[in-house]
């Protein structure tokens, strides 16, 4: 696994598609930075200033799992995937090391963006103080499975479709099975909520921070089904496929 996970990195020091991916946040950041300071976001402290942003950024994931779907898109073309399967490197760990390691670069650029927020906000107004820690860790913790979740939707999709602008439409897709069935019952007039379904529906609200700690029971059971499925799917696709 650690020699996987150092071909990636390796991988992605040389794709161009991180570096725009690197570019993308910086500029999430710039943005982020103008909005604080045009609203009231610049008198947040900066503890939750460097929270608020590291759990945030969804565009930036999306980004991010456009590269995940890239890279193994491009193990395909350039037979990369062929000699892994090859030497016999078990397709399990193959797939784990691509999640944990775009999830942990995107995890990574997210805190260093949060802590240039945190900084920035407490030169303003102090570092503050967090009222809910408990909330906020368990946030942590939910907002880490939601991005192994996603980057694992673009893995298993590139390894369906072999392609990256399919993987990381269809990953997207994935996760908003329950919505996309609600709106087709909808428009045929039978009302169903899937609501316990939706990812979105779980994820937990900095806004809504209280000491109430049991709505991330649901949120971590949805989360890592999700994932486990995902994983699953993409390990089942890749043992079964005839790769030449």
């Amino acid at each position: 696994m650690k020699n996987l996970i150092r071909g990636h990195l390796y991988q992605l020091k040389r794709d161009n598609l991180f570096f725009g991916c690197l570019a993308f946040s910086v500029a999430f950041l710039i943005v982020s930075i103008r909005i604080a300071s045009l609203g009231g976001g610049a008198a947040s402290g900066g503890i939750e200033s460097l929270m608020s942003t590291f759990l945030g950024g969804d565009f930036v994931l999306y980004a991010f799992m456009l590269l995940t779907a890239n890279m193994i898109a491009e193990a395909y073309r350039s037979g990369v995937m062929k000699n892994i399967i090859g030497r016999g490197i078990p397709k399990k760990q193959y797939c784990l090391s691509v999640v944990v390691t775009v999830s942990a670069a995107f995890l990574l650029v997210m805190l260093l963006s949060g802590i240039v927020m945190g900084v920035l906000a407490g030169s303003r107004s102090g570092l503050g103080t967090i009222s809910y820690p408990a909330f906020y860790a368990l946030s942590v913790i939910a907002r880490i499975l939601f991005v192994m979740a996603h980057i694992s939707f673009a893995v298993t999709m590139a390894i369906l479709t072999r392609n990256a602008i399919a993987g990381v439409i269809f990953g997207l897709m994935v996760p908003n099975i329950p919505r996309i069935l609600e709106m087709i019952l909808r428009f045929l007039k039978i009302r169903v909520d899937l609501g316990f379904l939706k990812i979105s529906t779980h994820m937990p609200s900095i806004y809504e921070a209280s000491n109430d700690l049991s709505t991330f029971w649901p949120c971590f059971i949805v989360l890592c089904c999700y994932l486990a499925l995902s994983v699953f799917a993409g390990i089942r696709l890749l043992k079964y496929q005839d790769i030449k």
